[in-house]
């Protein structure tokens, strides 16, 4: 049963990988790019193509610490399949909302998001979410309505995704109108970041050297 104090939550997991994973990880991936020669279509595109033993290591590191993060995102049981993600100087994440679901009346999809480096850039990037009291936030299409696997009382944010905000497409624009406080979360390389899925959050611009990163969303079976 999700609530919705976890899909606000935020907590770290410390040495979620340890410093042999992460040189083996950063390896495995630059061999991957450089064998199937992977370049984003646009900027903060996700590989979702990732090579099986990068895989395997990250999910296992993710049942692993699966005790720790069900402390605070006690609805969480496992993941989907993870992605990777890189900021080169001057690019970015802009700030997004993934939400829970397209449509929380149908999946539950994620309870939350979790993310690890395993390269920092030497200025920028920090990873960043934004706590807000505006309604903007909210989507009114669920307002009152009780969806199946989710606590009473439940609200639902609205999705603006970061491909269609990059895109400017119209149903993103609310995101713009919304003022947000940042939280900054500087976690070193192996550390994992947990952020609910209604979050407001983005990747600040890099202004040296390069970050890198594995991102998936944590699911739940209850």
């Amino acid at each position: 049963m999700i609530t919705l104090t976890e899909t606000l939550a935020v907590d770290t997991v410390d040495e979620f990988l340890t410093a042999v994973e992460v040189t083996h990880l950063s390896q495995a991936i630059d061999n991957h790019i450089k064998r199937t020669d992977w370049h984003p279509a646009y900027v903060g595109q996700e590989l979702t193509e990732i090579p099986d033993e990068v895989q395997q290591v990250l999910t296992a590191a993710l049942h692993q610490h699966l005790p720790e993060i069900q402390r605070t995102f006690p609805s969480a049981t496992g993941c989907s399949p993870w992605q990777f993600i890189q900021f080169e100087a001057g690019e970015g994440a802009t700030r997004h909302m993934d939400g829970v679901a397209a449509d929380p009346m149908v999946e539950r999809g994620h309870v939350a998001r979790i993310q690890v480096a395993v390269e920092e850039a030497v200025l920028g990037g920090e990873f960043f979410f934004e706590t807000t009291s505006s309604d903007e936030v909210w989507d009114p299409h669920y307002a009152d309505i009780q969806a199946p696997g989710f606590a009473a009382g439940m609200r639902f944010a609205r999705i603006a995704p970061h491909d269609r905000v990059s895109r400017d497409e119209p149903d993103t624009a609310w995101i713009h109108t919304v003022r947000g406080n940042p939280w900054t979360t500087p976690a070193g390389a192996g550390t994992a970041v947990v952020y609910g899925a209604q979050l407001i959050h983005g990747v600040s611009p890099v202004r040296s050297g390069r970050t890198r990163r594995f991102i998936t969303g944590l699911t739940t079976g209850g």
